[in-house]
């Protein structure tokens, strides 16, 4: 189920301090649709500090050097977003990972079971009044929420709508800050988007994104250009919205801290 926190819960236990001692090395590599065993094998080696420029296509090659970079080490992989359920992938990739720890994220059960996991972690979806709390910290940032009785009872409809997924509160609950007409709530609650049936979080995406000023979802469109997973600075994204002409100019603001700001209401 996407939007369910498991890439979160990783990334979690992939940033914490006592996983950085106790691993000497580390590699986080989003999977998705498309399970290239070369190409995963290549992010790896280059996570971990090797050059791949003269491999070429030469998949023994690459783990040859993988095992070499990695041996007599404690190595941490993280795949994100793994859907092969072949386990002949699993198998080729696997080749040099003797004696490391690999964390999977999958929407599918089928697919732990592919890769012979050891131990297999189900999230579940959040209780509805743990989602209520995570949409009312994005909705009222301020911390004004008993002043908006009204607007507690629109919101506690919309995070039923959520259906306990952590991406789905957030994206509402952001989308609604600073948002205090109640008519903007109940346009929000009664959209037709909450009826699309393929992913239960794709409803609350959606609104997200078509309720966006018009300049913000300029900005936000343009990050599709970067693939999948990739971690840009805010700084560098603003300097491109700026070469694109998407920053308002402002007399009191620099276009920088227009960037800046746009990142901050988004």
């Amino acid at each position: 189920m996407g939007g369910i926190g498991k890439t979160t819960l990783a990334q979690l236990v992939y940033d914490d301090n006592r996983v950085k001692e106790h691993f000497d090395l580390k590699a986080w590599v989003c999977v998705s649709n498309e399970f290239d065993v070369f190409d995963i094998t290549k992010t790896i080696l280059e996570t971990v500090g090797s050059s791949t420029d003269s491999d070429r296509k030469d998949l023994n090659l690459l783990q040859v050097k993988l095992k070499e970079k990695i041996m007599g080490k404690k190595f941490l992989i993280v795949l994100d977003d793994v859907w092969s359920e072949n386990y002949a992938d699993w198998e080729a990739l696997s080749n040099p990972f003797t004696y490391c720890r690999v964390i999977v994220t999958t929407r599918g059960e089928h697919v732990a079971v592919a890769m012979r996991s050891a131990i297999t972690h189900r999230l579940k979806q959040l209780p509805e009044e743990d989602c209520w709390s995570l949409f009312a910290k994005q909705a009222f940032r301020e911390g004004d929420l008993e002043a908006y009785p009204k607007l507690q009872v629109i919101g506690r409809e919309i995070v039923k709508k959520c259906h306990g997924l952590p991406l789905a509160a957030k994206a509402v609950g952001s989308l609604l800050w600073s948002k205090v007409d109640i008519n903007e709530w109940n346009k929000i609650l009664k959209s037709e988007l909450w009826d699309l049936q393929n992913d239960m979080v794709i409803p609350a995406l959606r609104l997200s994104y078509q309720y966006l000023p018009f300049h913000l979802k300029r900005c936000f469109a343009y990050c599709s250009i970067f693939p999948q997973d990739y971690g840009f600075e805010k700084e560098e994204l603003i300097l491109l919205w700026m070469a694109e002409g998407f920053l308002q100019q402002s007399k009191e603001k620099t276009l920088e801290q227009v960037g800046d700001d746009y990142f901050c209401i988004w």
